[in-house]
C-alpha cells in the first residue's frame, strides 16, 4: 500500500478531515510525525494498528466491540490503545487476556463493570479488577493445595 496515513485517513473520512487534525489524531494514537507521511506498508505492525485506531475514533462508534486488540501489539501501542479508550466516551465490550490493559480501561470503577465468562455462563463481578484477580489467585491456590 503506497498510501500514507494522512492520505488513507483523508480518503475514509474526507468530509471529518483536514489533514492538521488528522495528523493531530495521529500523534494522539502514538504515531510519530515522521511516520504520518511515510508509506503504510513500511509502518510496523504496532505503527498500523495506531492508524486503524485512528480511523475508528474518527468513525464516532457509539459502541466498540474488541477481542484481544494487544495481540500483536508492541507496549507503546497498548498504552496508546488504553489512552484512546479511556477518552473513548461510548460503550466498550472488552476480550482480553492482557491483564496490564484491563486494568488501565477499569481503573474508573463508575465508568467500568466487569463480566465472567465462564463454563458457558456470563455473570457480573460486583468488585474491581484488583479483587478479581485476587479471587482467581486465591482459586488457582486452593486448587494447588487440593
Amino acid at each position: 500500500m503506497s498510501e500514507t496515513p494522512v492520505e488513507y485517513l483523508l480518503r475514509l473520512h474526507p468530509d471529518l478531515s483536514k489533514q492538521e487534525a488528522v495528523r493531530a489524531k495521529l500523534g494522539k494514537y502514538g504515531l510519530p510525525s515522521h511516520n504520518h507521511l511515510t508509506p503504510i506498508a513500511k509502518l510496523s505492525g504496532g505503527q498500523k494498528a495506531r492508524v486503524v485506531f485512528t480511523s475508528i475514533s474518527m468513525s464516532r462508534p457509539h459502541i466498540l466491540l474488541l477481542d484481544e486488540p494487544t495481540n500483536h501489539l508492541d507496549m507503546q501501542s497498548i498504552d496508546a490503545l488504553a489512552d484512546a479508550l479511556d477518552e473513548f466516551t461510548g460503550g466498550v465490550v472488552l476480550v482480553s487476556h492482557d491483564s496490564r490493559l484491563i486494568s488501565r480501561v477499569c481503573e474508573n470503577e463508575e465508568r467500568s463493570e466487569i463480566w465472567n465468562v465462564k463454563n458457558g455462563t456470563v455473570t457480573p463481578y460486583l468488585g474491581n479488577f484488583e479483587e478479581y484477580k485476587e479471587e482467581l489467585q486465591r482459586e488457582i491456590e486452593k486448587e494447588v493445595d487440593d
